[in-house]
């Protein structure tokens, strides 16, 4: 080593990648650093997602092996090499970021590309074309019915080199930002393939995005996972899946103190009047927190999901044949009994289950962390009846086991997330606004599964508690009716008398 998506077939599905090469100055273990004498900076790689409306991926999986910066004169420099990939789950990305690098040592310098190298990867869409889709998977010849749930092809390992203009200075704290636009990585032609190595599926930015809290140059929020440290000053939260593990600063006065919230006690098994008592190692817990230039997080909010640990799946829902029987794409996990399908390295994002929800000892519950306070209505989510197709929720299970080569849950516990929907703003009105082109499967229109969520859903969000990245809210001169925009918000049954579809906790205009 040296020192120095787009598909036409009505399914817009899209995923996006970059890759680079891994290098350091002096030998695998000894990376370059002050190689001429110029001093160091310290670079932080954040990754967030362009996803065009309309999207029916429900998770794609992108492990990055590595990230390296090219500069003006020399060798690649190395700034990520994980010993373990930890991969990155790209649909959440389309309203949050993800922390790839925290203040990596780069010698000073000029700089004119990025490289991202990742393994294969993969991903799975809802098919709402209204047609069978056949294309080739894994070497052989697949088919995809209306309705159905299938498996992208996997994307090869590669690299792929990203322009990018950069001139570091010694003890400089610089943020570099990686956007992921998926309608160019997946293509239609003979059938359905993944290339990450199409033209513009994602650029490196250092122009800080529009809403931003002051002094943060991305946030990283709804990371979840489970408690290994905690104190008056200080929280560690480590993620069950990827093994990412993030240490945050807690601040307990003054105006930007921490916030603490914790799920219905129902669910997390928490008293509310007293959320902070209710995180502790062991807790699993959903962190928000601000991202500084030279790395450092510092928590804004600690949602409290279980006192103790528990059985959990989370991820989408989408409807079965069998009524009360729903199907749910992984997109997070905790297992606390050991559970050898929940524990299991193969059980990772995508992996589907069978949830069996008849039970009328079910409860349902809303999780409202970053709205708590905020004085939104939890009504549209009562009952087995209440639970629409494209909602995202984190459930408590028992009876976990693999029958007939399905993974199958009895679910005990039901809490409603956030889902993550990319549309376009059909009008505005206040706070609130209507969506158009939302994604098919989750429409009442042709193709979609849900008969009561109306043609122009509503969205409503709060001063003070929606946060906006890209535009600092509804009433910014880009916050316009045409724009596509993303949300994170609970997807709320109108059918069973919520008065908005949308209750968002996050609004990014990409």
């Amino acid at each position: 080593m040296g020192c120095s998506m787009n598909w036409k077939c009505g399914l817009t599905l899209l995923v996006a990648v970059a890759a680079m090469s891994l290098s350091s100055c002096s030998g695998p273990s000894s990376p370059c650093t002050d190689c001429d004498g110029k001093g160091n900076a310290k670079v932080t790689v954040t990754i967030f997602d362009t996803l065009p409306a309309g999207t029916s991926l429900l998770s794609f999986s992108l492990p990055i092996a590595g990230i390296t910066l090219t500069p003006s004169s020399g060798s690649d420099v190395s700034i990520y090499s994980p010993t373990t990939v930890q991969p990155t789950e790209v649909t959440r990305l389309q309203t949050d970021s993800s922390l790839l690098v925290s203040a990596a040592s780069v010698p000073a310098g000029s700089y004119t590309a990025m490289n991202i190298t990742i393994a294969g990867t993969s991903g799975v869409f809802i098919n709402n074309t209204g047609a069978t889709i056949s294309y080739t998977l894994n070497g052989s010849s697949a088919t995809c019915v209306n309705f159905q749930v299938c498996n992208l092809p996997a994307g090869a390992a590669t690299t792929v080199k990203v322009p990018i203009t950069l001139a570091l200075s010694n003890n400089q704290n610089q943020w570099i930002g990686i956007d992921v636009n998926l309608n160019n990585a997946i293509l239609s032609t003979n059938g359905i393939s993944v290339d990450f190595t199409q033209s513009s599926v994602f650029t490196a930015t250092t122009m800080l995005r529009a809403g931003l809290p002051s002094g943060a140059v991305d946030t990283i929020e709804d990371f979840t996972g489970q408690v290994t440290a905690v104190s008056n000053s200080s929280i560690t939260v480590q993620n069950s899946i990827t093994g990412q593990s993030l240490t945050a600063s807690v601040v307990t006065s003054g105006s930007s103190n921490t916030q603490f919230s914790a799920a219905p006690t129902s669910y997390s098994g928490c008293n509310n009047s007293t959320p902070t008592t209710c995180v502790q190692i062991g807790s699993t817990v959903s962190m928000n927190a601000n991202l500084a230039a030279d790395g450092t997080l510092t928590a804004t909010q600690i949602d409290g999901l279980d006192v103790t640990a528990t059985d959990e799946i989370e991820g989408i829902i989408y409807p079965t044949s069998q009524s009360g029987v729903l199907g749910l794409i992984l997109l997070d996990k905790t297992s606390a009994s050991s559970n050898s399908v929940l524990s299991a390295s193969t059980t990772t994002f995508g992996t589907p289950f069978s949830l069996d929800a008849t039970s009328s000892n079910v409860t349902y519950n809303v999780d409202s962390g970053p709205l708590t306070n905020s004085g939104f209505s939890t009504v549209g989510f009562n009952g087995v009846g209440s639970l629409l197709a494209g909602q995202r929720v984190r459930v408590q299970v028992s009876k976990v086991s693999v029958v007939n080569n399905v993974n199958t849950a009895t679910a005990v516990n039901v809490l409603l997330r956030w889902s993550r929907v990319t549309a376009t703003i059909n009008s505005i009105t206040g706070n609130a606004f209507t969506l158009t082109n939302i994604p098919v499967y989750i429409s009442s229109g042709t193709n979609g599964l849900n008969p009561t969520v109306p043609v122009t859903p509503q969205v409503n969000t709060y001063l003070n508690f929606t946060a906006f990245d890209g535009v600092t809210g509804t009433t910014d001169s880009n916050f316009q009716v045409g724009t596509s925009v993303a949300i994170r918000a609970l997807f709320l049954d109108v059918g069973s008398g919520a008065q908005y579809s949308f209750q968002a906790a996050k609004v990014r205009v990409p």
